[in-house]
């Protein structure tokens, strides 16, 4: 058999229970062929697993570990590492998850991973210069409208029907989970990296607007329009002034 084919099958046999692979392995003595091949299936299910949970402890508590074991096969069955580094895995974990449990009763979860997810991001982000506020006084009146700000690289949004802050708050820290009421409301959450560590913050659906705006491009002038529908008091200045003191700019352009 070509090597090309024989890795081929052997990779193949790792994410299912085929045993054609089986009789390509010289078994000369020790350890025969299938049992070799499960070791290898195990530590790739394990090492699969273990990185998933890392990434999405709040999801791991919510399933449970025997269920949240079943949940990381199905899904690395979908999407399996192109990596050695599993750093990456969790990212298609969110949509995975909201085609796994529709609008049934566990629909939230993609929600919570979601915002985990949005965590790791930010963590990983590189590092920014935040805008110095000096730049927009050499523009003029007129031309502040046209402005398109470039928020800072570890930025996140996260906008979610179900209180997904609250959920992920009732899990830090030690001692037993809080219970969150689910029809609690929405919440809309901003995920920031500060020099003290990550922050996660509730915002209005008018600051969600704006800056949901900004991150797709658009001008000063249209994000204050968008959060304008959203909340007809929002007030622009307040806002710029609340978003320089987070640093989530990083640049602004004409």
């Amino acid at each position: 058999m070509p090597l090309r084919e024989l890795q081929q099958r052997f990779i193949a046999s790792l994410y299912d229970e085929s045993t054609e692979i089986e009789g390509e392995i010289c078994a000369d003595g020790g350890i025969g062929a299938a049992d070799r091949i499960a070791i290898y299936r195990n530590n790739l299910r394990a090492g699969f697993g273990k990185a998933l949970a890392l990434e999405f402890p709040v999801i791991a508590a919510l399933c449970g570990a025997d269920f949240f074991a079943i949940l990381a096969r199905e899904f690395q069955r979908a999407h399996p590492s192109a990596s050695g580094d599993l750093h990456h895995i969790g990212g298609p974990f969110p949509p995975y998850l909201r085609q796994r449990f529709g609008t049934g009763e566990y629909a939230y979860f993609a929600d919570v991973a979601e915002l985990e997810w949005a965590r790791e991001e930010a963590a990983r982000a590189a590092d920014a210069v935040a805008l110095d506020v000096r730049t927009i006084g050499t523009t003029g009146v007129d031309a502040i409208p046209a402005l398109k700000f470039r928020l800072a690289p570890s930025v996140r949004l996260v906008a979610s029907r179900w209180p997904v802050l609250t959920i992920w708050e009732a899990h830090q820290g030690p001692g037993e989970v809080r219970e969150v009421d689910l029809g609690a409301g929405p919440e809309q959450v901003l995920v920031r990296r500060s020099p003290a560590g990550l922050v996660l913050e509730r915002i209005t659906v008018a600051d969600l607007a704006f800056l949901a705006t900004l991150e797709s491009g658009g001008t000063l002038g249209a994000a204050f329009d968008t959060a304008l529908v959203a909340d007809p008091a929002f007030g622009v200045a307040a806002m710029l002034r609340r978003c320089v003191v987070r640093g989530l700019f990083a640049a602004a352009q004409r």
